[in-house]
């Protein structure tokens, strides 16, 4: 009786961890019409040294707004977990999530990046752009290992500062209304940016930051909350080694 207790439990349980996936997948990266969109490589990153995990190019997905939302922009990086230490980095400098060069050059825009109205009824016609997530770190590092046979980029923070700045000109600099935006590892980096995201716009400008999924509580729950307290004194430890007021922020907090 016990074992079949059990194993109703158990099928309970995978079958409302199904439904969280599929939820947080939902949210994250939407459902609905297909909308593909060109990859942009920030062509002026090699001067601020600016680099994905592998040494590749950070690139970027840029949809143009329309009629009344021609002035309006989002921002949303992409998700993606984090690395943890210097293999598991190694290791995902040969994917897509370290490298442009395993990028697809079309990106699927859905769900808040919709230009459906019916579907995105609030950003359908602004300009929407989405962040390709190529450093391993949340967009918060700066800083580069060499050993004298691997090189990785930890240069969060550098693609973050290339990608603005690449768009400032394209019309971010004129925005009336903002929204900076984020899923998971995305989401907390949507947390990192925000004041920094505000005090490149105008001053008049609207700014707003959304964060989707992206808290990470400091509770033995889980194995996953294990991974994520040793990927946080990771993330601060090594990668934001030279980052400015991102470090200063991650190491103030007890750990």
């Amino acid at each position: 009786m016990m074992t079949m207790m059990r194993g109703r439990a158990a099928t309970v349980a995978a079958a409302l961890l199904m439904v969280v996936n599929w939820g947080t997948w939902t949210f994250c990266f939407g459902l609905g019409d297909r909308l593909l969109v060109n990859m942009t490589l920030v062509r002026n990153a090699t001067a601020l040294g600016a680099f994905c995990l592998d040494g590749s190019l950070p690139a970027y997905h840029l949809h143009r707004g329309f009629g009344a939302g021609s002035r309006n922009w989002l921002l949303q990086f992409e998700g993606g977990g984090w690395c943890n230490d210097i293999e598991s980095c190694r290791e995902r400098a040969q994917t897509r999530r370290g490298s442009t060069r395993y990028m697809s050059k079309l990106e699927t825009f859905s769900g808040i990046l919709s230009n459906n109205a019916s579907l995105n009824p609030d950003f359908y016609n602004w300009n929407r752009v989405k962040l390709r997530y190529c450093d391993g770190g949340s967009f918060i590092g700066d800083a580069k290992f060499d050993n004298g046979t691997s090189v990785l980029y930890f240069r969060g923070q550098k693609i973050w500062q290339a990608i603005i700045l690449d768009l400032l000109p394209k019309g971010l600099r004129q925005a009336r209304k903002a929204l900076l935006s984020g899923c998971s590892a995305g989401g907390l980096s949507s947390f990192l940016h925000c004041d920094n995201f505000a005090r490149m716009l105008p001053k008049n400008a609207s700014v707003k930051c959304l964060s989707d999924a992206g808290f990470f509580m400091d509770e033995y729950a889980s194995s996953f909350c294990f991974l994520y307290l040793s990927t946080k004194r990771y993330l601060c430890i090594v990668i934001p080694l030279n980052s400015g007021y991102i470090s200063s922020l991650l190491l103030t907090e007890e750990i």
